[in-house]
């Protein structure tokens, strides 16, 4: 009994966001067989993530404890990405040619997707573990996606509470049971995933969140909307519509599609009821890694959120041994998930057959 209390503990110190919920019913005691993913219904209990941990040994547990603490000199990346936003832009402007106007979107696309996981990062607290400070840092690194800090950080509270559950706000078997329908919205999520994720943001934040977060969220939405009017009557009054066109909206494209992949990845064509299977990795290569924050480590934050995002590599090497009992879904390429993904489509299975 006292390993299975030191592994609820474990689980209590890694969710470094609030859940929103009180404790679901308990709705299946054991893990689902190999069949595919037919529905949204499995979710994984905490005594079920208590019990997985439970199976690690009292040095794994140590070392997944030291993994949490933070290190100071990786939040520089929250002025990285907009320093290189501002590089790009005054190169773009400084040499008006179309190579480095594609050069300029791709970079300032990347930055803003980049600033966007970071608002991620920070609604786990796992930036600068104050909760102030990540809330503010997190909303000004949203601002250029319109999206608000408080409004993400409720409605991913959810999502980590009922991973592929029936009550999984992100589950895409959640939206229609209209088989064509789903495999609409499933395809066309790689181009118009970002513009519907930023409305349901919102719709579903303040349709579920308490009322203090509910004004929090609109609070932020108000100030995001004088924000955009600034911006708005600054282009008006100084004719800057085309800087706001080839240093925002343009780039913003590039933005989308990173986070359209990234997301298409996380948790679709998984297998629900296993904290091991139901959510994928993609360990592609350092620098894309690096772009995303390594969030592409997906199945290791899922399993332990309140793990910053630059220990998340060392955490995939450390639990080897568990993904390969588990048969987890671990990609090497977003090339090949892609393949993998329109192969088989959203009722499907697609894990990569090599090992991980």
């Amino acid at each position: 009994m006292q390993g299975i209390h030191q592994t609820e503990n474990l689980v209590e110190e890694t969710l470094a966001i609030p859940i929103p919920e009180v404790e679901r019913v308990e709705r299946n005691d054991r893990l689902p067989d190999n069949s595919a993913a037919g529905g949204a219904d499995h979710g994984v209990s905490r005594r079920e993530t208590s019990a997985w941990l439970g199976t690690l040994s009292r040095e794994q547990r140590q070392a997944i404890r030291a993994l949490h603490d933070i290190s100071p000199a990786w939040n520089l990346v929250v002025v990285l990405y907009p320093v290189l936003w501002a590089l790009a832009a005054y190169l773009m402007w400084t040499f008006p040619v179309w190579p480095m106007r594609l050069a300029g979107y791709a970079v300032i696309g990347i930055s803003i997707h980049a600033m966007a996981v970071l608002v991620h990062e920070g609604s786990h607290n796992s930036i600068f573990r104050s909760r102030f400070v990540d809330r503010w840092v997190g909303f000004l690194l949203g601002v250029p996606v319109l999206v608000s800090y408080s409004a993400y950080r409720t409605l991913h509270g959810f999502h980590h509470r009922y991973t592929r559950d029936a009550d999984d706000p992100d589950e895409f078997l959640n939206v229609t049971k209209n088989r064509t329908a789903l495999e609409v919205l499933f395809y066309s999520w790689l181009i118009f995933g970002t513009p519907i994720y930023l409305v349901h943001v919102a719709k579903t934040a303040l349709e579920r969140g308490k009322r203090l977060e509910r004004i929090d969220i609109i609070v932020e939405y108000l100030l995001l909307a004088v924000i955009c009017t600034g911006v708005a009557l600054l282009c008006i009054r100084l004719d800057g519509w085309p800087v706001l066109l080839h240093c925002w909206a343009l780039p913003m494209l590039v933005a989308m599609v990173f986070g359209n992949v990234r997301s298409w990845a996380e948790h679709q064509m998984t297998q629900p009821g296993n904290p091991l299977t139901q959510t994928r990795t993609v360990t592609s290569n350092a620098v894309v890694s690096f772009l995303m924050c390594n969030l592409n480590y997906h199945l290791e934050h899922h399993l332990f959120p309140g793990i910053p995002w630059y220990n998340l590599p060392k955490l995939h090497a450390m639990l080897q041994d568990e993904y390969r009992r588990a048969g987890a879904f671990i990609y090497r390429s977003y090339l090949r998930f892609l393949w993998d993904a329109f192969r088989v489509g959203v009722h499907g299975i697609a894990r990569e057959s090599a090992t991980v």
